[in-house]
C-alpha cells in the first residue's frame, strides 16, 4: 500500500502519521511543494496516480485544501485510478460562533465537498473519499487551557483504523471530539 500525505512530517498530525507510516511520502513546503499553487496541485494530482492512498492533511488557507481535493479527485476519476482519499477536517465546522474567523468556513467547505464526492464513490467507480474530523487536539492545548483536548497521537490511530476496514465498506465521515469535563 503506497501512501502520499500532505503535510510536514515534523509537525502535528503528519508527524503522528509518520510514526505509523514511515514509508509514506510526505509533501509540503519543506519538500518543495507549495500546495496553494494550482500548478503544484495539478502535479500532486498526477503523482497520486502512483499511490493507493492520499491523505489530504495540510492546513491550507483560502479553501486550498478543498481545491487540492477537487484536483486529485478529478484526475483520479478521469484516469479511472482506484485511489482512496482521506481528508482531515475539523469539528469546528459545526460550531460557528458568529466570528469573522474563516477557518470554520474553510473546514465546512471541505466537509460538504468531501460528502458530495464520497457519495459518488459508493454509486460509481470514482475514487473513495472519507472525511475524518477532529476536535481540539493536544498540540493546541496552549490555545485552549480550559478545554479537554484529544491526544494528537490518536489521530494517526483513527486514520489507520480507516485503512484497516474492508474495501466493501465505505465510511463517508468520522467526527471525533473529546468529552468536556
Amino acid at each position: 500500500m503506497k501512501i502520499l500525505i500532505s503535510g510536514n512530517k515534523n509537525f502535528g498530525v503528519a508527524q503522528e502519521l509518520f510514526k505509523i507510516f514511515p514509508d509514506a511520502n510526505f509533501i509540503s513546503r519543506e519538500t518543495g511543494y507549495d500546495l496553494t499553487d494550482k500548478n503544484v496541485q495539478e502535479k500532486v494530482a498526477n503523482e497520486c496516480l502512483n499511490y493507493d492512498i492520499f491523505i489530504n492533511n495540510s492546513a491550507l488557507y483560502r479553501f486550498e485544501q478543498t481545491n487540492l481535493l477537487q484536483c486529485v479527485f478529478k484526475k483520479s476519476k478521469e484516469k479511472k485510478h482506484n485511489l482512496y482519499i482521506i481528508n482531515i477536517g475539523s469539528t469546528i465546522d459545526r460550531f460557528n460562533k458568529g466570528t469573522d474567523w474563516i477557518y470554520s468556513a474553510e473546514k465546512k467547505a471541505l466537509r460538504d465537498f468531501s460528502d458530495s464526492l464520497s457519495k459518488q464513490s459508493v454509486w460509481t467507480s470514482a475514487p473513495r473519499v472519507t472525511l475524518i474530523s477532529f476536535g481540539s487536539l493536544s498540540n493546541v492545548q496552549h490555545k485552549h487551557p480550559d478545554r479537554t483536548c484529544l491526544p494528537i497521537s490518536l489521530t494517526a490511530k483513527y486514520i489507520n483504523w480507516l485503512l484497516e476496514q474492508p474495501k466493501e465498506l465505505h465510511i463517508h465521515e468520522l467526527s471525533i471530539d473529546p468529552v468536556q469535563k
